[in-house]
């Protein structure tokens, strides 16, 4: 069984979770942006094309961007999502290939179509990006240079193709490049965050959780409990005699037996167990949904494990430890004052003999 501390730290949770939050949100932002200057370009066109009296296009453009107008409101109003990009894509490939075929006002839409590579690496990202762009991109080129291609009335000259595609294929590389190092970078702050995270709530020695992240723990759990109505325990444990080991045999085999002892402890609990390194040769577990029984039990489990080590070893050690346990529920003292009954107990443990567990 393992404490479920290393593989589920919540703090590191919350912080690779807000920087893909943060990620969404930059991706909307794009396609709010996106969206303005869709519906600014089509307007723009619509009223050009009613200059001109393009009726039936002045009015298919302005169509178009009374719907972009409202699928900007939509997604301003109902908030993050991950639909937003596609919503969006949808919206921008439709106007693409609309302005591609028809040639928008004068033949001027491709000037404005080439708008979609930066739309699409932004909403999508580099790797999924890019092959849409692809893929667009040899749709373009069958449009542009297949005979009587239907339904494209545009009139463009052979040398005006030719140089679309490859500013499309170049604009796309470009932007390609850019975001990839861009997604690089967050990578890299992704990992670094996390080291971060690790580091400032692990104890570097044991691997359990520090005592930072065991206070942090109990504060969490303690506020849960009391919307919750449930019960919790809470074991101190200390090694008995440990400064005599430690001084007898060096701090490099005291530092093995708290690993040792450690990798007991983690080995023994259950999942949503939080098992920390309180200090020096101190153990600190948290025990969800637990009463002083169960806890009592466990701790008992726990010091003729630890006991057996003795064994393990070449340097005639005894090693023991002393349990103190108290229970908190939602209507108990606040968690420091039953670290201090749990400490207390500890002692009156190690007081009746050591290598007990004292519940009461």
């Amino acid at each position: 069984m393992h404490s479920g501390y290393n593989k589920q730290n919540p703090t590191l949770c919350t912080s690779v979770e807000e920087m893909r939050q943060i990620d969404l949100r930059r991706r909307i932002l794009a396609a709010s942006y996106m969206l303005i200057f869709a519906m600014a370009v089509t307007g723009a066109m619509a009223v050009i094309a009613l200059s001109v009296t393009e009726i039936l296009q002045a009015i298919t453009l302005s169509v178009v961007a009374v719907i972009i107008l409202c699928t900007y409101v939509i997604i301003n109003v109902s908030g993050p999502s991950e639909k937003t990009p596609l919503l969006v894509g949808g919206l921008l490939l439709a106007l693409y290939f609309y302005l591609l075929l028809t040639g928008g006002v004068n033949n001027t839409g491709l000037m404005w179509a080439v708008m979609l590579v930066p739309g699409f690496i932004n909403l999508y990202g580099y790797k999924t990006g890019t092959v849409a762009l692809l893929g667009i991109g040899i749709a373009t080129a069958c449009v542009l240079f297949y005979p009587e291609f239907p339904g494209f009335t545009a009139t463009y000259d052979t040398a005006y193709r030719a140089r679309f595609i490859a500013v499309f294929g170049a604009l796309t590389a470009l932007t390609a490049l850019l975001d990839s190092s861009r997604h690089q970078t967050q990578q890299l702050l992704e990992r670094l965050t996390g080291e971060l995270e690790k580091n400032a709530s692990t104890d570097a020695l044991t691997g359990l959780a520090n005592r930072r992240e065991a206070y942090r723990a109990i504060h969490d759990l303690e506020h849960r409990n009391r919307e919750l109505h449930s019960k919790y325990v809470i074991l101190i444990g200390d090694l008995d005699n440990f400064k005599t080991i430690n001084d007898t045999y060096g701090h490099a085999f005291g530092d093995r037996i708290l690993q040792d002892v450690a990798r007991v402890l983690r080995d023994n609990t259950r999942a949503g167990d939080i098992v920390a390194r309180w200090g020096g040769e101190e153990f600190l577990l948290l025990l969800p949904n637990a009463d002083v029984r169960g806890g009592s039990l466990l701790a008992e489990k726990l010091r003729r494990r630890v006991e057996t080590l003795s064994r393990r070893y070449v340097q005639p050690v005894k090693v023991s430890i002393s349990f103190g346990v108290v229970e908190g529920n939602s209507r108990s003292c606040p968690h420091n004052q039953l670290l201090a009954e749990a400490d207390k107990r500890m002692y009156c443990a190690k007081n009746s003999g050591r290598n007990k567990v004292v519940a009461a």
